[in-house]
């Protein structure tokens, strides 16, 4: 930074700088994240300028100023699309920090919506960082939702392209990794993978990720009684927080493991002596510019202090105290209860408009040159925010309800409209079916009554007997049809015996018609009982039509079965003119059981030179 020569030299330099954010020190970064904004202003360059606005929403994310965070990453998620070579990696880190932020204010759902399109997107264009990156952050969310078997797959994801990549995020995917195996009663390959990621994190100085490993390291060796190795583990992760944080006694889980190891060591009372330095409460305005205390006034930082208190004044046997204690951390748990009732401080950020928002950074932009004002201003908002919390909670339930009303309103008139289509689908699909199976055996009634009328008693005689046959073939069809849904899959090997068997019963009607059919089945496919149906259903078809229109004197049907399944239907009759069919419906039914089942037909015909039909599909 210090030797940039130019103004967009400098503002490179200072943004690279503040990337890992995480790992450098709050005032730090409040600096130089100005800084950026003035430089900013005075450049032309859309990337650095958005750049410098990243850096800013990752100050405010630091010190726990979500709404705001919110509000400059979505304004700059206007002006960097992932379709963008150029700015599609801050459209990947803005969309990050976007669910960061939802994780940090416990609304993991909404870090997740952002989250599972987010990877699929870097999958699309083979970002192999921030697939690892990104992977590892819903596997530590599914950890915290105790979904193990989802953590692990996330996590199995992480590291495959961590390791491919070189990424750093590789000893945070390793950090992670250890804690699911602790989790699991493997204590040992939790304690190789926490070493491995401890050394790829303290090369590459990732101090924030490194002091929660030291906190978990300690945890581990306290619970194996190694009480030297936890200590040793604490006073790292001290050091490592030291160096990004004037603050480090404001981090809950660092000192809930302090007093761990205080009460395990043998020291109670200093462990209980401990937890109480935590819950101090006071006024900010009456200590600011005074980070040497952190005060807990919020009901949740105060709830995990009491709980662990509780425990460690049962074991002292300091019973009083322990059943004030127990009080306390019920009052709290209800006004905790009653804040979620009333609506999250997540939900009254979505309140807001982008105007509002808008507004916020204006005014922010307009006082960079003074140094308090952002402690100050951001104290005003969460004043502003409580008053419009509470003007807000009693409309909140009411609107609730119409949300809900509505939604269950829009499911019900969705399930009526998928009854209808469903209804009308089956309609079509029943009435083609009694066209192909019930209108075959009606021509050949058709053709026996012809030759009644045309020949002696004992030619009447029979093709009585035909009818009749028909007759019971119509019945019998019917109970095929049934028969053929109501199985899983079918054998391409039962599909051509059904066709004999259709081709025997009509051979008696067409004695002057030779029908034939040829297989070559190489492999015995098998096919799903709704295609089948409709690849039976088309030859049926096809067969009737050369049967009742193309004067044929010889019928082939051709079945082949390999990879794919083939069926031609080959007649040598007068043939058909393809832009005036004279099939009808006939024609108009194989195509629409065609497309409905995804069966690939192809029809060759001309005047005088018969007609070819062809089948194929797959074995899907």
């Amino acid at each position: 930074m210090d030797a940039a020569k130019t103004n967009d030299q400098q503002l490179a330099a200072i943004v690279a700088y503040c990337e890992d954010y995480s790992n450098i020190s709050h005032d730090s970064l409040e600096k130089y994240a100005y800084v950026a904004i003035e430089l900013a202003e005075k450049s032309t360059d859309e990337r650095l300028k958005s750049l410098a606005w990243l850096t800013l929403a990752q100050d405010y994310m630091q010190w726990g100023w979500t709404d705001s965070t919110h509000a400059i990453v979505d304004k700059e998620l206007k002006k960097n699309l992932v379709t963008d070579n150029k700015k599609r990696d801050i459209y990947f880190r803005l969309k990050k920090l976007k669910a960061i932020a939802y994780g940090a204010d416990g609304r993991l759902k909404e870090s997740l919506e952002v989250l599972y399109p987010l990877v699929s997107e870097a999958e699309t264009y083979k970002d192999s960082i921030s697939i690892a990156g990104i992977a590892n952050i819903i596997g530590s969310i599914a950890a915290a939702r105790k979904e193990p078997e989802e953590a692990r797959k996330w996590n199995d994801k992480a590291l495959f392209f961590a390791e491919a990549s070189h990424s750093k995020y590789l000893g945070s995917v390793f950090i992670s990794r250890a804690q699911l195996l602790y989790n699991e009663d493997k204590t040992d390959s939790a304690l190789y993978y926490l070493d491995k990621g401890i050394e790829l994190c303290k090369k590459i100085e990732m101090n924030d990720r490194l002091a929660s490993a030291y906190r978990f390291q300690s945890a581990v060796y306290t619970d194996l009684n190694k009480l030297d190795l936890a200590e040793i583990a604490l006073k790292n992760m001290q050091d490592a927080r030291n160096k990004i944080n004037q603050n480090p006694d404001a981090i809950i889980e660092d000192n809930l493991q302090v007093a761990e190891f205080y009460a395990n060591t043998g020291r109670l009372k200093k462990a209980i002596e401990f937890i109480k330095s935590k819950l101090i409460t006071g006024d900010y305005y009456e200590k600011a510019g005074d980070t040497s205390k952190a005060f807990a006034n919020d009901p949740a930082i105060q709830l995990p202090y009491y709980m662990a208190l509780s425990g460690y004044l049962k074991d002292d046997k300091e019973f009083p105290e322990y059943q004030e204690v127990l009080e306390k951390i019920i009052t709290l748990k209800d006004t905790l209860s009653e804040i979620n009732k009333a609506g999250a401080i997540a939900e009254l950020q979505t309140k807001y408009n982008v105007q509002q928002k808008e507004n916020t950074i204006i005014a922010q932009q307009l006082k960079l040159t003074q140094k308090n004002y952002l402690l100050y201003g951001s104290l005003i908002f969460i004043a502003l925010a409580s008053v419009i919390t509470w003007l807000w909670q009693r409309n909140e339930k009411i609107k609730q309800q119409i949300k809900m009303q509505q939604a269950i309103e829009e499911e019900q008139r969705q399930a009526a409209q998928s009854i209808l289509d469903a209804e009308e689908k089956e309609r079509k699909r029943i009435a083609a079916d009694l066209h192909d199976n019930i209108g075959a055996y009606a021509s050949a009634i058709s053709a026996d009554v012809e030759k009644i009328t045309g020949k002696g008693l004992t030619g009447n005689e029979l093709q009585l007997q035909n009818l009749q046959q028909h007759s019971r073939e119509i019945t019998n069809s019917l109970r095929d049809t049934i028969w053929v849904l109501n199985k899983d899959n079918i054998t391409i090997t039962g599909i051509s015996d059904r066709i004999k068997n259709y081709i025997n019963k009509l051979d008696p009607s067409y004695e002057n018609i030779q029908i034939d059919v040829e297989e070559k089945i190489d492999n015995d496919v098998r096919v799903g009982s709704q295609k089948a149906l409709n690849i039976f259903r088309i030859v049926q078809e096809a067969i009737h039509n050369a049967l009742k229109h193309s004067q044929a004197k010889n019928i082939v049907v051709e079945i082949e079965s390999d990879e794919k399944i083939k069926i031609r239907v080959n007649d040598n009759g007068i043939g058909m003119d393809l832009s005036n069919p004279s099939g009808g419906n006939g024609l108009r039914n194989i195509q629409a059981r065609a497309k409905d089942a995804g069966i690939q037909i192809a029809i060759n015909s001309s005047k005088g030179n018969g007609t070819n039909l062809v089948i194929e599909t797959t074995t899907n």
